[in-house]
């Protein structure tokens, strides 16, 4: 891996069982196909794939079987979490090395966590004691590494009425974990399917806007998206410096001749 480590995060593909089915009357195979042709014709140097979760809805073994077949196809380290929407064990027995929990480079480690524990069944989840435990143990085991955390959930709301009901249940005993380790530098997750960049205690937070469907922001009710420029399938680019020091943008796919 080269000095700086080059992620690029995907994020809330809602592919179905069926690729055919759309959803919320949205192709969303043609928009994870169209975000991957641009992400190989645009990147150079990328070290490696995050998939943050919510990627097969109401998770389907096809459907998973489809996505790894896909992902083994583009020869790159991937790497993949689930979120509500998603089959935990299916992705546990499907996913081979898709399901490593962590990596380094010589300055940075991505730890990745599952936040989909007691759904509340309504898209809330939470981090099991065990997560917690994981992470707690992986930010002992590499103290003098930067450190990136990702899960699927936001741990902060995002002045939406409807989706701060349903971020992650149990941020108060993450936060107690993550700031108690200063290499912490950012989390980063999905969930929201909108571009937010947050802080708290000096740690970043960012969130993605989705390979799917995008959510209207600071509205009390779920609303799809209607700015044609923010509509399209988005992904993240992440460069993280050898100093600690991130470098990110969100890039959405033009739809209808708009973007941003």
């Amino acid at each position: 891996m080269s000095a700086a480590l080059t992620l690029v995060q995907i994020t809330d593909c809602h592919l179905q069982n069926n690729p055919r089915h759309l959803y919320r009357n949205y192709d969303v195979e043609s928009a994870l196909s169209r975000l991957l042709t641009d992400i190989l014709s645009s990147i150079t140097d990328l070290d490696a794939l995050l998939w943050t979760g919510d990627l097969v809805h109401h998770g389907g073994s096809d459907g998973y079987r489809r996505l790894q077949q896909r992902i083994a196809q583009l020869a790159l380290p991937s790497y993949w979490i689930p979120g509500n929407h998603d089959d935990a064990e299916l992705m546990q027995q499907i996913g081979g090395s898709l399901n490593q929990r962590s990596f380094c480079s010589d300055y940075w480690v991505v730890i990745l966590l599952d936040s989909s524990a007691m759904p509340d069944g309504k898209g809330s989840g939470s981090l099991a004691e065990s997560e917690l435990r994981f992470l707690r143990q992986e930010l002992e085991q590499y103290p003098d590494k930067h450190c990136l955390v990702v899960l699927h959930h936001n741990p902060l709301p995002v002045n939406s009425r409807w989706q701060d009901r349903i971020m992650l249940a149990n941020a108060l005993p993450f936060w107690d974990v993550v700031t108690s380790y200063p290499q912490v530098k950012a989390v980063l997750c999905g969930h929201v399917h909108q571009e937010w960049g947050l802080e708290h205690q000096g740690v970043q937070v960012l969130t993605t806007p989705a390979s799917s469907v995008q959510f209207k922001k600071c509205s009390d009710d779920m609303l799809l998206e209607d700015k044609p420029e923010l509509q399209g399938p988005a992904y993240r680019v992440l460069q993280l410096h050898p100093n600690g020091s991130i470098t990110t943008s969100v890039k959405r796919i033009a739809v209808d001749g708009c973007n941003d």
